[in-house]
C-alpha cells in the first residue's frame, strides 16, 4: 500500500484483524504517514469494539435479515485464521455502511416513531340515551353495546345521594323486567362529580328498552331510554 493507495477494504480488513504479517505490516507502514486513514482505522476499530460488547439477542430486533447478515459476517470474520477476500469484502461492507451510514445504530439508539392509534369503532347497534329525574335530580348518561345475546352498558350517573347502595339494571320490552348489569357505594365525591359505571347484562340487545339505576331497597334513581 503506498502514500496514495486508500485502500478501504485493506483498512477494514486490518481492523477485523484478518490481514496476514506481511499485509498487517504494510497497512502499519501506511498508518504512519497516513493520518486520514489512521483516523478512518480508528473509527473501525472503536466500532469493532462497540459491537463485540452487544449481546446476540440485540441482532435479533429489528429487520431480521440484515442484523443476521451482520452477525453471521462478524463472527465468521472473528473466526477466519487466514484472509478470505469474498469475507473481508463482506466485513468490510458492514463496518463501513454503519460507519459512514450510521444506519444500523440509527436503529438501535433512535426511538421508533411514534404510531398513532387506529380511530375507535361504534359496534353496529350501538345505541345512547340521556335523562334527569324530576324526582330526585339525579342525571345520567348511557350507551348500550349490543354482543351476541347480551349487552356492555358504560353510564355516567351524578345526583344520587350519598352513601345510598345502587344498583344499574337494564330494563326489557318485554314485561318491564330489570337485568342487574352492576352496583356500588355512591360516595360523596361520586354524588358532587359522577361515578362512572361499566358493566354488563345478559339480555338480548333487541330487547333492552332503558337503563336505570335503583337503590337495593327499590327506590328509583334515574332512568334513561336507550
Amino acid at each position: 500500500m503506498t502514500a496514495f493507495q486508500h485502500d478501504r477494504e485493506q483498512l477494514g480488513a486490518f481492523a477485523l484483524g484478518v490481514l496476514d504479517q506481511r499485509e498487517a505490516d504494510q497497512v502499519r507502514a501506511h498508518l504512519a504517514q497516513c493520518p486520514d486513514c489512521r483516523h478512518e482505522v480508528d473509527d473501525l476499530l472503536a466500532l469493532r469494539r462497540s459491537l463485540d460488547e452487544i449481546p446476540p439477542e440485540a441482532f435479533l430486533e429489528g429487520p431480521p435479515d440484515s442484523d443476521l447478515v451482520l452477525q453471521r459476517t462478524l463472527r465468521k470474520m472473528s473466526s477466519e485464521s487466514a484472509p478470505r477476500r469474498g469475507l473481508v469484502a463482506a466485513g468490510v461492507a458492514v463496518l463501513a455502511a454503519v460507519a459512514l451510514g450510521g444506519a444500523f445504530f440509527a436503529g438501535r439508539t433512535t426511538a421508533p416513531e411514534p404510531v398513532a392509534a387506529p380511530p375507535p369503532t361504534t359496534v353496529p347497534g350501538t345505541r345512547a340515551g340521556a335523562a334527569t329525574d324530576p324526582d330526585t335530580g339525579a342525571v345520567m348518561s348511557v350507551k348500550l353495546v349490543p354482543q351476541a345475546g347480551w349487552v356492555r352498558v358504560n353510564a355516567m350517573v351524578k345526583g344520587a345521594p350519598v352513601g345510598a347502595r345502587c344498583e344499574l339494571r337494564v330494563v326489557s320490552k318485554s314485561g318491564g323486567e330489570s337485568v342487574l348489569a352492576g352496583s356500588w357505594l355512591v360516595s360523596e365525591k361520586g354524588a358532587r362529580d359522577g361515578t362512572s359505571l361499566d358493566g354488563s347484562a345478559l339480555i338480548d340487545p333487541d330487547d333492552v328498552a332503558a337503563v336505570e339505576v335503583v337503590t337495593t331497597d327499590g327506590r328509583r334513581i334515574v332512568s334513561a331510554s336507550v
